[in-house]
């Protein structure tokens, strides 16, 4: 973050640089005086530029973007498949970062970052050790008080050689004595020339500036030009006195014979100017005019605009759309958007698996994973695979699902129904609504509070705003933002739990708890959105977090898990899949390396992790007792590239065995929906699920395993071999051939209105009111799921003041640095049709 500030300051400052000199040369200005103030002007710029240019940017209102048309809406039903999930859980509401490049043992950034500041720190120590010197020396040298001194601050000092100038202090050595009165006279005028233009202070923020720009070749020129200038004009100031400029220029040269260097001030004499000083007193003709302090103030101010101009930024904000076209045309669509009915079958106290009935379709959802369109087997099942396992669905008559059956490591498991709702024939609940208001327990740091009001009933989850459920038969409820909220009793008809189904993370069971649990959780996570914010602008790794990894891995590798350092909800989620994640460690060998790459708008702590065969990203959330309360883990395979094959090499093709896990995450760019396949050992495709456009999935398998990607008719389109070149695959359009085409080179340019919409998106998200008809079902449900985080960040980064475009990722998302008034952001954007938004993500650098 700080070295990309520095190093947008220094270009700005550069070109200001450059306008200048080319408009003094084009002008042919000779005067130093006005070169002088110039170059000042450009030196307070420079240094001033990391301010400035979040200062000056200038907002357009463009007209704000139609609002699409019904048809156009985008269907809440559509599905969002996964059909692998990671190993551990999702950090909620925090997107996938598409990134490009693999992963190092080496943090460059990091490196850079040293190196600058070893660099800088070096020169800055340099210029205050000088002037701590020189202070002293000026400190112990005496008082002269001489007729020709005049009114001037003169000291005599035995260290040095030469007229020294030190703030409004003149230093001469002892033998100023000896000087005749012409001599006196002319040194006393130059010294005072650099008094009266306060040439120290100048050329010390100069010093100062080369210091903290020092990769900047224009900050070392700046130094060396105003220094030169400044002898220039203290050299003309003595020729007033001497009115002999042969008789000037053999001071000059007697005084070099002596001079000893100090080691900070202006000196009258140096030998490595002193021939040019010289040769420019002989040829000069004239003396130059003075400049008075208006024409100075005006030469300043002519250069201001090109200032501004060198530091400015545009913005693009548009006037707030009404939303009522948007809401109107939703619904008009609520009818076709509901399934016919939807069930919740348990597999355990924290996995519940929905079946939908949309029309003829089949659709599944785990908790945790993504909704998907259920594939059907030859008995006439249909299976939808989860990590490690498969489910499997039977369908009685009407093609409702009759059972469900999980199948993981050669067991089969029954699940239970414990809810069902229907759409069809439903009538409103007319049990009152109070026993319903309470707080149930979603997970250990999330709370959902649930209140009526004038006979209607409203649900709020923790850091999230409240929103009002409408009945839909007994004990059931929903919003417009199609969440389902189930009420669960007992045996005695008290209601006990709560389920609750949302787009994107699907259904999670939560029990009642009394006010003061609920009180605790809440209190829990204000205390974490208050120190999120400054962590994510800070990027600095909380203490312990990367020995805490290490523990893990290596606990893992050992099959031992210590579950005594992770919180009760990770424990459970680990112990449940602790065989296969033992199984993958081992495959991924002895860590090699670690190394921190920033902080998530949760409060993650990221690290990539390089193991003797391959690599893999941890995401870690510490409690404040040091216990590991969240763990995210990402394999990113090995270096092997992976690629695309031909369709026509399917029959050859086979999985490699042992091979370094990896995530692949596809999205489908095709404008219709695709199916997925994985290659078994015997070559035979086994259905994964399907992505329908502008939608992606994410999936763990491992290197070099292929992967079919089908269209809906079951036709080979590509093949996809897993690795470092295909971990974040866009499928895209089919050519003339029939096959996706991949660009040959990656778009460099941005998108048209991405940076529109990602200031808009960034604006609404500061007032907490995003504009969810602008983007897709599934960024939509992300952003309100990470809202209370995110507009933290926000709201502590300040105002935003500039944004500058960066690059492409892999996935074709546009990078931009969001320069804003308290630090800068990374995002990540991707636009779809109608303009909306398709991906997002904050992220660290």
């Amino acid at each position: 973050m700080m070295l990309t500030i520095l190093a947008e300051s220094a270009l700005r400052s550069l070109f200001l640089g450059s306008v200048v000199w080319i408009g003094l040369n084009l002008l042919r200005v000779r005067n130093p005086h006005v070169h002088m103030t110039s170059w000042v002007t450009v030196l307070v710029a420079s240094l001033s530029m990391p301010l400035l240019m979040h200062w000056t940017t200038v907002s357009i209102t463009l007209d704000a973007l139609p609002v699409p048309a019904p048809e156009n809406l985008w269907s809440a039903g559509s599905p969002l498949p996964e059909s692998l999930r990671s190993p551990l859980p999702s950090e909620l509401g925090m997107p996938v970062a598409a990134r490009g490049e693999n992963y190092e043992a080496v943090n460059w950034l990091a490196l850079a970052t040293v190196a600058y500041a070893f660099v800088a720190g070096m020169l800055l120590l340099r210029l205050a050790v000088g002037i701590c010197l020189t202070w002293r020396l000026a400190r112990a040298a005496k008082p002269m008080s001489e007729p020709w001194t005049a009114d001037w601050s003169v000291r005599v000092s035995n260290v040095i050689g030469g007229p020294v100038t030190f703030g409004s202090t003149i230093l001469l050595p002892p033998q100023c004595f000896d000087w005749d009165l012409p001599k006196r006279q002319a040194v006393l005028a130059h010294e005072g020339a650099h008094v009266a233009n306060r040439d120290f202070y100048v050329l010390l923020l100069a010093s100062l500036n080369r210091a903290v720009f020092w990769f900047n070749p224009f900050a070392w020129w700046q130094l060396v030009r105003l220094a030169e200038l400044a002898e220039i004009i203290s050299d003309a100031r003595a020729l007033e006195v001497v009115e002999d400029k042969l008789s000037y220029a053999e001071i000059l040269l007697d005084l070099v014979q002596h001079v000893r260097r100090a080691p900070a001030g202006l000196e009258m004499a140096r030998a490595c100017t002193i021939r040019a000083r010289v040769e420019r007193i002989l040829a000069a003709p004239i003396a130059p005019a003075k400049l008075g302090w208006r024409k100075r103030t005006w030469t300043a101010a002519v250069i201001l605009p090109v200032v501004i101009v060198s530091a400015g930024s545009i913005a693009y904000s548009t006037p707030p759309v009404s939303t009522l076209a948007v809401n109107g045309a939703a619904d008009a669509n609520t009818a076709a958007r509901k399934p016919r009915s939807v069930s919740f079958y348990s597999l355990g106290r924290t996995s519940i698996f929905t079946v939908f009935r949309e029309g003829d379709d089949l659709f599944g959802q785990l908790s945790g994973q993504r909704k998907l369109r259920l594939a059907a087997a030859t008995d006439g099942t249909y299976f939808y695979p989860a990590a490690a396992a498969q489910i499997n669905l039977a369908v009685g008559d009407e093609r409702q699902p009759s059972e469900v059956v999980l199948s993981q490591n050669g067991h089969d498991l029954r699940a239970a129904r414990i809810a069902e709702m229907s759409w069809q024939g439903m009538e409103a609940d007319a049990r009152p609504l109070d026993s319903y208001v309470g707080a149930y327990e979603l997970a250990p740091n999330r709370v959902l509070t649930i209140t009526s009001y004038d006979n209607r009933l409203y649900v709020q989850e923790t850091g999230r705003p409240r929103f009002e459920v409408a009945a839909h038969g007994a004990d059931a409820f929903s919003s417009h933002h199609d969440d389902l909220v189930i009420f669960l009793r007992d045996s005695q008809a008290k209601v006990t739990q709560l389920l609750l189904q949302e787009p994107v993370s699907g259904a999670r069971l939560a029990p009642r708890v009394a006010v003061a649990r609920a009180k605790m959780i809440e209190d829990k996570f204000a205390r974490r959105i208050a120190e999120v914010p400054d962590r994510f602008r800070e990027q600095t790794p909380l203490p312990g977090s990367k020995e805490a990894i290490l523990r893990g891995i290596d606990d893992l590798q050992r099959g031992a898990p210590n579950y005594d350092r992770m919180s009760a909800s990770l424990a459970a989620k680990i112990r449940s899949q602790a065989p296969e994640l033992q199984a993958m460690f081992k495959a991924l060998g002895t860590v090699e390396s670690i190394f921190f790459r920033g902080v998530g708008p949760g409060g993650y702590d990221f690290y990539g992790v390089k193991f003797a065969h391959g690599f893999a990203e941890f995401r870690l959330l510490l409690a404040a007792d040091g216990k590991a309360d969240d763990v995210i883990f990402r394999a990113d395979g090995n270096d092997e590239p992976g690629g695309i094959a031909s369709c026509a090499s399917e029959q050859d093709l086979r999985p490699r065995a042992d091979t370094a896990p990896i995530h692949l995450l596809f999205y489908n760019a095709t404008g219709t929906g695709i199916q997925l396949y994985k290659l078994n050992s015997e070559g035979t495709r086994t259905a994964q699920g399907t992505i329908d456009e502008n939608m992606s999935t994410s999936v763990l398998t491992s290197v070099d395993s292929p992967w079919v990607v089908a269209d809906t008719s079951g036709k080979c389109l590509e093949i996809v071999l897993p690795g470092q070149h295909t971990r974040y695959h866009t499928v895209e359009a089919a050519g003339a051939n029939g096959r996706p085409e991949h660009p040959v080179s990656r778009r460099t340019a941005p998108l048209t209105g991405s940076e529109q919409m990602l200031r808009q998106y960034i604006e609404a998200l500061g007032r907490g009111e995003p504009n969810y008809d602008r983007m897709t079902s599934e960024v939509a449900a992300q952003t309100r799921q990470q809202l209370p985080f995110n507009q933290a960040i926000v709201s502590r980064l300040g105002p935003l003041r500039a944004m500058s475009f960066r690059g492409v990722t892999s996935m074709g998302s546009d990078i931009y640095m969001a320069h804003f008034a308290n630090g800068t952001a990374e995002w990540r954007i991707s636009l779809v049709k109608d303009g909306m938004i398709g991906r997002i993500a904050l992220g660290p650098q």
